[in-house]
């Protein structure tokens, strides 16, 4: 049986709120860089260089890590299934 929503329950969807969390984000990402580039005596841009690098850097290890962990978690699981690990 096929049941219908009326309209009224569903709402609607608003674009605009739904990214809003992205302006508030660059906001901060430009209020955090200021901060660094006014508080280090570096340029702007130098900071910004830095924080991009970093974060990629950071980004690389975490999905590194990430990995590692489903395959170990792969690797438990079957262990279990096939009986050679008894919990």
């Amino acid at each position: 049986m096929r049941q219908t929503i009326s309209s009224d329950v569903r709402g609607s969807f608003d674009a605009s709120g739904a990214l809003g969390w992205l302006s508030k984000a660059t906001a901060l990402l430009r209020v955090a860089l200021r901060w660094g580039a006014h508080h280090t005596g570096l340029p702007i841009i130098l900071v910004a260089a830095i924080v991009l690098v970093a974060s990629g850097h950071l980004a690389k290890r975490t999905l590194r890590f990430g990995v590692e962990v489903a395959l170990t978690v792969g690797l438990l699981f079957a262990a279990t299934r096939l009986g050679w690990i008894a919990w």
